[in-house]
């Protein structure tokens, strides 16, 4: 809560008209805003000056404009740039915060990390997370503004699609524990390369100072060199490596996880995991490392996790029946995180199936990891493959993948194959459906109809 929206407003030198308000939250959709929230109109693809009296009825205390409303019943700052006024308002902000401030970035894996390291910690203390994907240069700030200052941990998730913007968002954050969870083929279209990617998702551990510590993954060798030169506390994990600090010493697929074996100190502690995807034991130890650079009981920490079920569109498992199970994985698709998908499905034992959406970013890449992907496919023997999205490169998945793979145009044919042969799989085998793709292909349709079945 921000007790003097006013005081906060003079801190960065904008106008401010009206009487002295508390805010309680932030949010750039008038629909989202709640009693005692500031509205932002950022002018983008749509103008949220239009949006102000939206805002109002929705409850909105006060409003964050590029220029002053007339007869306005509520407080209002005056910014140039509303964005950067935002911006601003939560660097302001954010020196009164006292508690830990945790952060995580990577290509995939973070909003997961982010979920399971907030569903520890809340069995710990009051813990704050950035909600959903708020992670970018509205979101972060947003999220800022929004925290209550009484939260014991903050964790903030950092994304990124064009150079500049981690070291944009580590200014902000000011990180006191911070990591990467791996560097793949995402936003190659603006980063260029995988070097552009970990240069740019490295800035978050630049941000570190040296009483902090950073969270390094040794199994992605870019990120373990890349942490040779950092001037701060080092808490390493790895899925293989027993010179990790925290390592998998061994794990076995339950019905719908994992039960695993953790090492630290020359220690075994036992859990369970009750989400799917081998990507996801790695997700884990990330989030546990946290836990062990704030000294909290890993004991405690593992069995609070065992109560993480996943997160909507990030691997999440639906039963659509005794024999089959449906894993919605729609929210992105970088190359890493659709190889995960491959080998979870690769990995079971039954009818194998996957729906496929196009890769986006990838830029002048994009031919060489479709391509790629296409023969993980066919190298994974899965039993059915729809694939849908841009024409031009799902081509290349096409080429690639085997006679059990089919391109589709229609989405809703797509649907309507799949319920066909899911129906006929009923008495059969136990079947895993996946189903994968970036955001504009809107693959979480195909997901909706299934469970409507």
């Amino acid at each position: 809560m921000i007790n003097s929206l006013k005081t906060l407003a003079k801190s960065i030198q904008a106008k401010y008209i009206g009487e002295d308000v508390a805010i309680t939250g932030a949010h750039i959709n008038s629909k989202l805003i709640k009693v005692g929230d500031l509205f932002i109109a950022i002018k983008d693809k749509r103008d949220g000056h239009q949006y102000i009296q939206s805002a109002i009825e929705h409850g909105a205390t006060a409003v964050l404009v590029s220029v002053e409303q007339k007869n306005l019943p509520i407080a209002q700052i005056v910014a140039k740039d509303t964005r950067k006024a935002l911006y601003a308002l939560a660097l302001a902000h954010r020196e009164k915060f006292t508690m830990p401030i945790l952060s995580v970035t990577g290509s995939c894996g973070k909003t997961s990390t982010k979920e399971m390291l907030v569903q520890i910690l809340s069995h710990f203390a009051r813990v704050y997370g950035n909600p959903g994907n708020f992670n970018n240069d509205l979101g972060v700030p947003i999220s800022i503004l929004s925290a209550p200052l009484d939260c014991d941990y903050m964790v903030l998730e950092a994304g990124t699609n064009a150079p500049g913007e981690i070291e944009y968002l580590a200014k902000l954050i000011q990180p006191n524990v911070a990591g990467i969870t791996n560097v793949s083929a995402s936003h190659l279209e603006k980063l260029g390369s995988l070097d552009g990617v970990m240069e740019e998702k490295g800035a978050l551990l630049q941000a570190l100072t040296p009483s902090d510590t950073a969270i390094i993954n040794h199994d992605d060798r870019r990120i373990y060199h890349h942490s040779e030169f950092l001037n701060c506390h080092k808490i390493s994990f790895s899925m293989t490596e027993k010179g990790a600090d925290l390592y998998l010493a061994s794990h076995s697929e339950v019905s719908g996880g994992f039960e695993y074996t953790v090492r630290y100190k020359d220690i075994s502690y036992q859990g369970i995991l009750n989400v799917s995807g081998v990507h996801n034991i790695q997700n884990a130890l990330m989030a546990l490392g946290y836990i062990v650079a704030l000294g909290l009981d890993l004991k405690e920490a593992i069995y609070a996790l065992s109560g993480f079920n996943g997160y909507q569109g990030r691997f999440s498992l639906t039963k659509l029946s005794d024999q089959i199970s449906l894993i919605d994985d729609t929210y992105n698709a970088s190359v890493k995180s659709v190889e995960a998908a491959i080998e979870t499905l690769e990995r079971f034992e039954g009818t194998r199936i996957l729906v496929l959406g196009s890769m986006g970013e990838l830029g002048e890449h994009e031919i060489y990891y479709h391509k790629k992907i296409g023969q993980l496919i066919k190298a994974a023997h899965i039993d059915s493959v729809y694939l849908y999205g841009q024409k031009e490169v799902m081509a290349h998945v096409l080429e690639n993948a085997g006679s059990q793979a089919r391109y589709y145009v229609d989405k809703q044919e797509i649907i309507n194959n799949l319920k066909d042969e899911l129906q006929e799989a009923q008495d059969s085998l136990p079947t895993l459906v996946i189903v994968k793709g970036a955001r504009v292909n809107k693959m979480e349709e195909i997901v909706s109809a299934l469970k409507r079945m």
